[in-house]
């Protein structure tokens, strides 16, 4: 995906998207984790292949089962509990946006124009 928005040649990000313009935007350390970011809304709401997906899986999967391994240790812990209902649910969620969106977008493009 290219940014045809104008932005200042100084800038590391996309003023408007956010995408990461520069080098130094994908490797200094506190830029990188924008970058990051940015990668995960476009996976999330753009999954363009079944191997984006599959990602996503791989990497919030073992999230959201730590969060419900946490939630059944928890052993009446209410900090545990809370921490863990919000890794799963937020991995979950993540998870769920991406698996639908795919499945949307396959099925929008599979019908004939």
């Amino acid at each position: 995906m290219s940014c045809l928005f104008p932005n200042h040649p100084a800038d590391h990000f996309c003023a408007k998207c956010g995408a990461p313009l520069t080098s130094y935007a994908a490797t200094a350390p506190f830029e990188s984790a924008f970058a990051k970011g940015h990668a995960y809304r476009q996976a999330t709401e753009k999954p363009r292949r079944l191997i984006v997906v599959l990602g996503m899986w791989m990497i919030f999967g073992p999230i959201a089962g730590g969060g419900i391994t946490m939630i059944v240790l928890s052993a009446g812990d209410p900090l545990q509990t809370i921490i863990g209902l919000g890794m799963s649910a937020l991995s979950g969620a993540i998870i769920a946006k991406t698996t639908w969106n795919y499945c949307v977008r396959k099925a929008g493009n599979s019908q004939p124009k």
